[in-house]
């Protein structure tokens, strides 16, 4: 390769970014968020086992001495 060569090649590659596109990071990242979401719920959906049951607990009325008697306004 000749000095000339050499000078119109580092011409024609001055202008190239060797990084890609931060854009097209953040679309990867959230397509396998979503993704891991998606596969996580439909393996967890359809499972033998019942979801865990959650009741509601009135902790004050059974902290008081005295009963609570419902208000109506």
């Amino acid at each position: 390769m000749t000095p000339r060569d050499q000078e119109l090649l580092e011409k024609q590659l001055h202008g190239i970014d060797n990084r890609p596109p931060e854009g097209i990071f953040m679309l990867a990242f959230a397509t396998v968020f979503f993704a891991g979401m998606a596969v996580g719920g439909f393996l967890f959906a359809y499972t033998d086992q019942p979801p865990p049951l959650r009741m509601a607990a009135n902790d004050v009325a059974a902290q008081t001495s005295q009963p609570v008697l419902p208000t109506t306004r």
